[in-house]
């Protein structure tokens, strides 16, 4: 499971659970990108080393959930096909599934390489509607859709919340919320403290 996770929020972390339990799968990796190819030109992305940081937190405690490192140490643009090449070499008997998330089926032809992408692996999304190319685009007849809860979740609206000085509580997993809080990321500075629950 790829992503920016700018930052990582309870949403990623069901959606990889579901298709843990459901599918089944032996192992779900968590793969940060450093250098997000369709995030050309947009600023105030939190380090990497912040974004790694926020999905160990989030992951810690979850069996068969781990951190990889492979695009945050592979220089240049963070190309899911690349990961994937690497991920086969480096366990060549395992069967690779990529999840993603609904939204993303759309933006697959977009991605460098869709087609080596999908020769690499099962292309997995979470989602409550069977493919549909009316919205999810040329090549949702070769993904598979798994129905998963519907979080209406995303990392941009939790930005956005942070900035405005509203509450992301329930929306990324406590430890997140406290190491954003500490950082002072996506907002001016550290969050105040808050008033005692009465």
């Amino acid at each position: 499971m790829g992503g920016t996770f700018d930052p990582i929020h309870v949403g990623h972390v069901l959606l990889a659970l579901a298709a843990m339990e459901r599918l089944p799968l032996d192992r779900v990796l968590f793969v940060p990108a450093a250098d997000p190819p369709h995030k050309d030109g947009r600023t105030g992305m939190a380090p990497a080393a912040d974004r790694c940081a926020m999905v160990e937190l989030a992951i810690a405690g979850f069996p068969g959930f781990a951190l990889s490192r492979l695009e945050l140490e592979r220089p240049g643009k963070s190309y899911t096909v690349d990961t994937l090449r690497q991920l086969r070499d480096a366990w060549p008997g395992w069967d690779l599934v990529l999840i993603i998330g609904d939204d993303n089926v759309a933006q697959l032809p977009s991605w460098y390489d869709p087609h080596g992408i999908l020769s690499l692996c099962t292309v997995v999304a979470g989602s409550r509607i069977a493919a549909d190319p009316e919205r999810h685009g040329p090549l949702a007849g070769q993904v598979r859709f798994l129905d998963t809860p519907v979080h209406q979740i995303s990392s941009t609206a939790i930005r956005l919340r942070l900035r405005h000085g509203q509450t992301v509580r329930y929306l990324v997993p406590d430890p997140v919320l406290e190491y954003m809080r500490a950082r002072g990321l996506y907002s001016a500075g550290p969050a105040p403290a808050m008033a005692p629950a009465s």
